[in-house]
C-alpha cells in the first residue's frame, strides 16, 4: 500500500541508514523530498513526485552514499532530481523523470553515477554544471528536450557515454564552456532523430 504525502515536504539533516519508499509526493511550496547537510547512506525508491515549486527530489550539502531509484519524478518549477553542493559517491538509476526545466541536475558534486534513467520533454535532459568533476553519466535514455545533455563550467574527468538521445530540440551535447572541460570524456553516445511531418 502506497502512502500518500500531500502538503508535507521531506526535508531531513544529518540522518544516516533510512529507506524512503513507496510514497506519493506533490504539490508542495518547495521541494518534495530534501535530504541535507551530511546525510548519508540512504535509499530513495519507487517515489511519485510531482508539481513543486523548486525540486523534486534534491539532496544538498554534503550528502554521501545516496541511491535515487525507480522514481517518478515530473512537473517541478526546478529540477526533477538534484545533485548539489558536494554530494559524493551516489547513484541516479532507473527513474523516469520528465516535464521539468532540467530532469536531473548535477552541481558542484562528484564521483556520482547516473545511468539507466528514462528522461523526455525537459529543457535539459542531464545537465552538469559548476565545478562538477569525476561523475559517471552512461546507458541514459534522453528524449524529445532542447538540450540532451548540457554542460557548463564543470570540473575534469567527467564521463559522459553510451547514452542515446532521441528527437533533441536544440542540441544532443551542449557544451558552453569548452576551457574549463579538460580531461572530460563524451563519447559512443547515439542521437537519434525521426521526422516529423
Amino acid at each position: 500500500m502506497k502512502s500518500i504525502i500531500t502538503v508535507l515536504v521531506i526535508i531531513l539533516v544529518g540522518v544516516s541508514n533510512t529507506t524512503i519508499e513507496d510514497n506519493h509526493v506533490h504539490h508542495n511550496f518547495m521541494y518534495g523530498f530534501d535530504p541535507h547537510t551530511g546525510t548519508r547512506d540512504m535509499i530513495i525508491r519507487n517515489n511519485t513526485v510531482h508539481d513543486h515549486g523548486a525540486m523534486g527530489i534534491i539532496c544538498s550539502l554534503d550528502c554521501y552514499n545516496i541511491i535515487i531509484e525507480g522514481n517518478e519524478v515530473y512537473k517541478s518549477t526546478g529540477s526533477g532530481i538534484m545533485f548539489s553542493r558536494n554530494m559524493t559517491n551516489s547513484v541516479a538509476r532507473n527513474n523516469y523523470v520528465h516535464d521539468e526545466s532540467k530532469c536531473i541536475f548535477t552541481s558542484q558534486s562528484h564521483r556520482n553515477e547516473i545511468y539507466n534513467n528514462l528522461v523526455s520533454d525537459c529543457n535539459s535532459g542531464i545537465r552538469l554544471f559548476h565545478d562538477a568533476s569525476e561523475n559517471s553519466i552512461h546507458n541514459n535514455t534522453i528524449a524529445n528536450s532542447k538540450l540532451g545533455i548540457n554542460i557548463e563550467d564543470v570540473g575534469s574527468e567527467n564521463k559522459i557515454n553510451s547514452n542515446t538521445i532521441i528527437n533533441p530540440v536544440e542540441r544532443a551535447v551542449d557544451i558552453e564552456d569548452s576551457g574549463s572541460n579538460n580531461g572530460n570524456i563524451i563519447n559512443d553516445n547515439k542521437v537519434v532523430s525521426f521526422n516529423k511531418r
